[in-house]
């Protein structure tokens, strides 16, 4: 009798497992329940082998043939041999014999044993099958590949961000890894030799590639991006527009070695670019949130554009770690301002009050850049160094050694944003994980009650907290610096909407130069793809990366200027309240009667209206003022990237041969030396075109740059409606 008792317990328990395990299996995804059926040593499918155990134990008991002490061991041997298939019924033939309950409970046992086995394998054999059709589709597809060189969950947001292109993660992986890889759904191909993969991949053919170099460790990257280097060295069209037009790399790195990762660059013959993630971050944040997005009345003229005389605009730091170094940069090149001077509109510059227990003014990489021009510049005399005035420094950066933790920390902010009730102030937290920041930021906003401070805006840093766990975006305060959605997306990579803007800004440029270079041109489809194809070329071979970023920053401060003027952009199809302008609206809003000239070419470029520039222009008008306004916005960019001025001497008489065998002057713009001619004040334009004029001994107008300072907001119309945005009224200001 108690044999049928624990044979039918057995039995229970096998048919309990049985539903356990199916459930487990059907319930979840393919790739959960791989990772279910491989769990088996944790016990869950364990279970199996512990039901053998009694099984075993009262066949050798009622054989007769052993005690219960050696029926116990001689049942743990049976079920250990159990687990590696062999199945043993001779020594408890007489109970399976006697009992036919017993005899189906065994072979249900041995049966179970068998399915969890082939299960087991299978969820290893169904892996490589995976992995080999997906390996066919790459051979047989015509789609772009995405390569990924770096396994962690910032690549993984990369893959899963793109829904077109035939996809790979290359990395070093270890067996958990790639069941991890598998489970996710995430193709990969695991790596002996970066040297071998690299040149396997580009061993594929002529189908376009993107390849994303982000694996965590930097010398790991430059290692894999010197790979790439020595490939394209070996190709064919490694002249021709052909290959950076079917490659294009993309290689993440620690701003610490951004000049080492500016060499690769270099050498990338125009397929390599550098992204700094914090750099992404800082642009992402200047786009959304322009300084004078939250600016009015009190703080801008909106009759001149200009920020009234008694109003401060002030910045306040917390942390000055790589975030927030790279926005002081960042905003340093775009929010920049005027105000009404004696001769004219003059800087206005945005005091950065920086908190840090590190003294914020030592830096290597600012001491390389931003402060280069003023440890230059500072205690020359513009005359007597044979320079052209020198612009003013583009911000007032006060260090303020009180972190956090120090006891007048509070009552130094107080200070700032208690002096005018009418000043701009922003406070901008990134010094610690998500919780520290938004812990600070919620401190900050109970300060602001406190205070009774109404013109005070906070940014918090949060890398991966989602706002609706947080209320403080209700309190005028900003979550930033998400990087899943700043950063770790295919399309922001390879083509955001300023890289757009900044792209068609230089093709049709050079277009419209060509046009009145040659008035007469006929513009057909042919000439048209020929001239793109030019374009494309010096653009991605010729231009430094100082010359290419300094278009992104141009159109990067559109919503800047726009906000001055009382206007602001969106998608066509966003806020639907808000009414579009026409181009005429734009125009006579922006410049007036001061409008710009485009009567004279019978021809556009890419739809875009050429305008014929004066010598001298009507510097009374708001027009007028948004020029100066981005030409030392261009000073400041390129102040901040470490660009000099270039002396008078280097202006007239620099110059190389060039491919033809000519001489051609530099006009003091050298980009590996960091000089420019053009670093100096609004009227120092003027004196460097009577310069090269005389030297090359040419009209004036033909030698002219300030014209480049007024394309910006001459064509902006032209520029967002191309690329599907819409101008309309902020609401700000009525004329």
């Amino acid at each position: 009798m108690i044999y049928s008792i624990v044979t039918l317990a057995c039995l229970v328990c096998l048919a309990i497992e049985v539903v356990y395990v199916t459930i487990g299996i059907f319930s979840k995804s393919h790739y959960d329940s791989v990772t279910f059926i491989r769990s088996f040593k944790k016990g869950k499918c364990a279970f199996i082998y512990l039901i053998a155990l009694p099984l075993y134990f009262i066949g050798h008991l009622y054989s007769g043939k052993m005690d219960w002490l050696n029926s116990i061991f001689s049942a743990i041997k049976e079920v250990v041999n159990l687990v590696v298939l062999k199945y043993n019924t001779s020594s408890i033939t007489a109970l399976m014999t006697d009992n036919r309950l017993y005899y189906v409970t065994v072979y249900i046992c041995f049966a179970l044993v068998s399915v969890n086995a082939l299960l087991f394998t299978m969820s290893f054999v169904s892996q490589r099958i995976w992995l080999f059709f997906h390996r066919l589709a790459g051979l047989l597809t015509h789609r772009e590949t995405l390569i990924i060189f770096g396994n962690n969950k910032e690549n993984q947001a990369i893959y899963r961000s793109d829904k077109t292109r035939y996809k790979t993660v290359y990395a070093k992986l270890t067996d958990e890894e790639a069941v991890e890889l598998y489970k996710k759904e995430i193709f990969f191909a695991p790596v002996s030799s970066y040297e071998a993969t690299v040149e396997k991949i580009f061993n594929r053919g002529e189908k376009r590639q993107i390849i994303v170099v982000n694996t965590g460790d930097d010398e790991t990257n430059m290692i894999i991006c010197r790979h790439i280097v020595t490939e394209i060295e070996k190709r064919e069209d490694k002249k021709n527009l052909k290959l950076f037009r079917s490659l294009s790399v993309f290689v993440f790195g620690d701003p610490r070695f951004e000049d080492i990762y500016e060499d690769i660059v270099s050498s990338g013959l125009g397929c390599i670019h550098y992204i700094n993630k914090y750099q992404k971050i800082a642009m992402d944040f200047i786009d959304r949130y322009p300084l004078t997005y939250f600016m009015d009345k009190r703080q801008i003229d909106y009759e001149t554009s200009l920020i009234k005389k008694d109003v401060d605009i002030n910045v306040i730091m917390i942390g000055f770690g790589k975030t927030n170094r790279q926005i002081f940069l960042t905003s340093v090149a775009n929010n920049q301002f005027l105000t009404e001077g004696e001769g004219g509109p003059v800087l206005k510059q945005v005091k950065y009050h920086v908190y840090d227990k590190e003294e914020a003014d030592n830096n290597k990489n600012l001491n390389h850049n931003y402060y280069r021009f003023i440890n230059e510049c500072e205690g020359v005399s513009a005359e007597d160094g044979d320079y052209l005035p020198f612009p003013a420094e583009p911000a007032v950066i006060i260090p303020c050694y009180n972190d956090i933790n120090h006891k007048n920390f509070y009552k130094g902010i107080r200070s700032i944003v208690q002096r005018n009730p009418n000043d701009a102030n922003f406070i901008v937290i990134a010094f610690g994980s998500d919780l520290e920041n938004i812990d600070m930021a919620q401190k900050l906003v109970e300060k602001r009650r406190e205070w009774s401070v109404k013109n005070l805006v906070i940014f918090v840093k949060a890398r991966t907290w989602h706002k609706e766990l947080s209320h403080l975006d209700e309190d005028n305060c900003f979550f930033i610096g998400n990087e899943n959605d700043t950063v770790y997306d295919i399309e922001l990579i390879i083509r955001d909407k300023i890289f757009t803007m900044s792209h068609l800004r230089n093709e049709t440029y050079r277009l419209e130069y060509e046009i009145t270079e040659n008035p007469d041109i006929e513009l057909t489809e042919e000439y048209l793809e020929e001239h793109s194809d030019r374009a494309d070329k010096v653009w991605y071979t010729r231009l430094h990366e100082l010359q290419r970023e300094s278009n992104l920053y141009c159109c990067l401060s559109l919503r800047s200027k726009l906000n001055l003027m009382g206007l602001d952009y969106c998608r066509i199809d966003e806020k639907p309240e808000a009414v579009a302008m026409t181009e005429e609206q734009y125009l006579d809003w922006y410049a007036g009667s001061d409008l710009p000239d485009t009567s004279h070419y019978k021809h556009t470029a890419n739809g875009k209206k050429i305008v014929k520039y004066p010598l001298y222009f009507n510097e009374t008008t708001r027009r007028f003022n948004m020029t100066v306004h981005e030409h030392q916005r261009w000073n400041s960019y390129m102040i901040s990237k470490g660009m000099v001025p270039a002396t008078k001497t280097q202006i007239r008489e620099e110059y190389f041969i060039n491919k033809d065998g000519e001489v051609e002057y530099t006009d003091g713009r050298n980009y590996e030396m960091r000089r420019h001619g053009n670093i100096t004040t609004f009227k120092g334009l003027e004196e460097f075109r009577r310069i090269v004029a005389e030297r090359d001994n040419v009209p004036e107008i033909q030698k002219d740059v300030i014209k480049y300072d007024y394309q910006i907001l001459d064509d902006a119309y032209w520029l967002l409606t191309k690329c599907g945005y819409k101008i309309y009224k902020n609401g700000k200001y009525e004329k």
